[in-house]
């Protein structure tokens, strides 16, 4: 039996409360100065500005330990310059061999900060306030390379300069000094850039897949030995008596290496002679350029894949 009484529906209990938020009034600057901020607050964290002194500590080690030698070479230069006055034989490090030297401290400084710039927003979720706005995945991901690739060309150009101020010191015309001196430094920005570049690359690229710090530095060290282990390790199996080459082509897979490709285009833009104990194979200085060429492109097209497909 039904009934003929009407429904009565209850009225809605909410409230709706004023808490004061105002509206951005603000000029909107567009997607620029989004990268902007995005990429001055990346290199900020890099170097821990802002944080604890124990996030800037790392940093600060490292791009010290890299540039020691050079400080050291430019603290003695009048100590130098006294002893080719009285006919010594001094060896003094050069802007064309000292990444080849030095470089396993700027490795540990990409292995340190690389996770840094990009794992934590994974861990923590916040990409999606970054994608909600006018800041896209690609410009996201070319601001966190540029930031990284700016703080290694820093930690770079420290010890060439360096070296550029204590030559000039080991010299009594100082004027003479700086014009013959420029033509050697010079080269070392655009090998500082290319370096910056494929070392920010790489370490990114492989962070970018992890939100967890330890996980992404370990992937860093594993990809670097086993890459630059690899090869080498072929290579000598292809130079064995067994052969009937001498290497049977296995040089080429030195050019897959991610750091001595980088030595190699160093010492391209200096015109400097790859050292046979360094380089092994036939590879010329032109073909490890190209080789670090094509590092920085895969892996930065690597990385704004893997942005484009991130969850967020």
């Amino acid at each position: 039996m039904t009934s003929n009484s009407p429904v009565v529906v209850a009225a809605p209990t909410g409230s709706i409360y004023d808490l004061g938020y105002r509206h951005y009034e603000g000029a909107r600057r567009g997607r620029v100065w989004a990268m902007w901020s995005l990429y001055a607050e990346s290199l900020r964290g890099i170097w821990g500005f802002g944080r604890p002194m124990s996030a800037k500590a790392i940093p600060l080690i490292l791009a010290g330990l890299y540039s020691i030698y050079a400080l050291i070479q430019l603290a003695f230069s009048s100590v130098f310059a006294n002893m080719r006055a009285q006919g010594e034989e001094v060896t003094l490090v050069t802007y064309a061999d000292y990444f080849t030297a030095m470089w396993i401290f700027l490795f540990f400084f990409c292995v340190a900060q690389a996770p840094e710039v990009v794992c934590r927003d994974q861990r923590y979720s916040v990409l999606p306030l970054y994608f909600t706005r006018a800041l896209g995945r690609v410009e996201y991901a070319a601001a966190r390379l540029a930031s990284l690739a700016t703080a290694i060309f820093i930690v770079l150009m420290i010890p060439n300069i360096a070296l550029f101020i204590g030559d000039i010191l080991m010299k009594t015309d100082t004027f003479t000094a700086i014009g013959d001196e420029v033509p050697k430094a010079l080269p070392s920005i655009p090998a500082s850039v290319l370096i910056a570049l494929g070392l920010s690359a790489i370490s990114l690229a492989l962070s970018s897949f992890t939100p967890r710090r330890a996980y992404a530095a370990i992937g860093i060290v594993a990809y670097v030995l086993l890459m630059e282990a690899i090869p080498a390790v072929i290579y000598s199996i292809g130079r064995s008596p067994v052969s009937t080459e001498s290497s049977n082509g296995m040089d080429r897979l030195f050019l897959l290496t991610p750091v001595t490709a980088l030595q190699g285009a160093n010492a391209w833009f200096f015109d400097a002679h790859l050292d046979p104990n360094t380089f092994l194979g036939h590879i010329t200085a032109e073909e490890y350029l190209v080789a670090a060429v094509a590092s920085v492109v895969v892996f930065t097209a690597v990385l704004m894949f893997r942005y484009r497909r991130v969850a967020a």
